[in-house]
């Protein structure tokens, strides 16, 4: 049988991609993978920061909840004078010699030399210290906290970075253990072990020897120093200052060295902890500024000048700026301001090489308030 062919018809051939097709091809594939690369990399960084920014905010979040449960727990009146009978401990703040006034704008870092030192009450479970070493703990409800910047290994952009610090040392009058208590078995004879201060003696002075200098990175324990013994602080010791954290290693009580102010320059070698401890009392690190302020009804907020904004007492500008209409009052400030206010002229006697430039507000005893008036006359 014969088929017809129809005239113009041609059967089709299938035939393969020419050269220039497959180039065309592969490049266009190219780009397509270059831009989902580019878009996985998009998402990818997106998520990076997202993720960082979460991190930096859960950190914030914990290191102010510490903050405040510590100022929940706080055992003293804010109100001075305190009674040194009082039993109730200290509150304490240290405005060091910079403010975001003297640093300027075009700093990145702010006020980091401020310490916030008080004594609290637990509002949960008990405060955990070392005695000694980690494998000797105790507890107490009370604790005397320290909270300081103190500069850190990193830099950004050429400024140097902060660590935001937390000391905690356990109050107690009695001790009843290790080195302050020497016989364990409770026979009043020195038995084989029980020789803690190597003296050849059975302690149970509820003391112990050493220097507080050297003690306070093992023992996390508040101690004073009388003579070469140091004794474990309750809140009632706590009220003067000769007996508080960083205020007195010689154990040294005398009208000269009264009000003991030496906070600051003892901070930077005996503050952190450091050996084998080193980093345990950091609660934040990379810290810009940790200013410590209070609230003064007192302080008056300003218009700057040409800009039309509210300024308080430490802002830059604030010195030049012009009263509202009417006046406004309160504001957070720091310790010292220069303005009129509440705390406005609370400078006292040097923190820093003999500068009048450390400004402490103390929940002031009324032993203080003695010395005071006794070394003025």
């Amino acid at each position: 049988m014969m088929t017809k062919k129809w005239p113009g018809f041609c059967p089709s051939v299938r035939r393969g991609m020419t050269l220039i097709e497959m180039l065309v091809a592969t490049t266009m594939t190219l780009i397509i993978m270059g831009v989902v690369a580019q878009l996985f990399g998009f998402v990818g960084n997106g998520v990076s920061a997202s993720r960082a920014s979460l991190e930096v905010s859960a950190q914030l979040r914990s290191v102010a909840h510490a903050l405040r449960t510590d100022l929940g727990g706080i055992t003293v009146e804010t109100l001075p004078p305190v009674r040194t009978d009082s039993d109730s401990g200290y509150l304490e703040i240290i405005e060091g010699s910079g403010t975001d006034t003297s640093l300027g704008l075009n700093q990145l870092v702010g006020d980091v030399d401020d310490v916030l030192m008080f004594t609290t009450a637990s509002l949960g479970q008990p405060f955990v210290g070392q005695l000694g070493n980690a494998n000797t703990m105790i507890e107490s409800p009370y604790a005397e906290v320290a909270w300081f910047c103190q500069p850190a290994g990193a830099t950004a952009d050429g400024t140097q970075l902060h660590n935001l610090h937390r000391r905690q040392l356990l109050v107690m009058n009695y001790v009843g253990a290790g080195v302050f208590h020497e016989d364990q078995n409770g026979n009043d004879t020195l038995d084989a072990g029980e020789d803690i201060n190597n003296n050849g003696v059975l302690d149970v002075s509820n003391s112990m020897l050493g220097s507080l200098a050297s003690v306070q990175n093992e023992y996390d324990l508040s101690l004073r120093a009388i003579g070469g013994d140091l004794f474990p602080n309750g809140l009632s010791e706590l009220t003067k200052r000769e007996n508080r954290f960083l205020h007195n290693f010689t154990g040294t009580v005398s009208a000269a060295a009264f009000p003991y102010e030496s906070t600051l320059v003892n901070l930077g070698t005996n503050g952190p902890l450091s050996g084998t401890r080193i980093g345990e009392d950091i609660v934040l690190a990379n810290v810009l500024a940790f200013d410590v302020r209070v609230f003064d009804p007192t302080a008056e907020v300003l218009e700057s000048t040409g800009a039309g904004v509210a300024i308080t007492p430490g802002d830059p500008g604030y010195a030049s700026g012009a009263s509202f209409s009417p006046p406004v009052y309160g504001a957070y400030v720091d310790m010292g301001f220069a303005g009129a206010g509440t705390f406005a002229g609370m400078d006292a006697a040097s923190q820093l090489s003999n500068t009048r430039c450390g400004r402490p507000r103390d929940g002031w005893h009324r032993q203080w308030r003695y010395r005071r008036h006794h070394r003025r006359r």
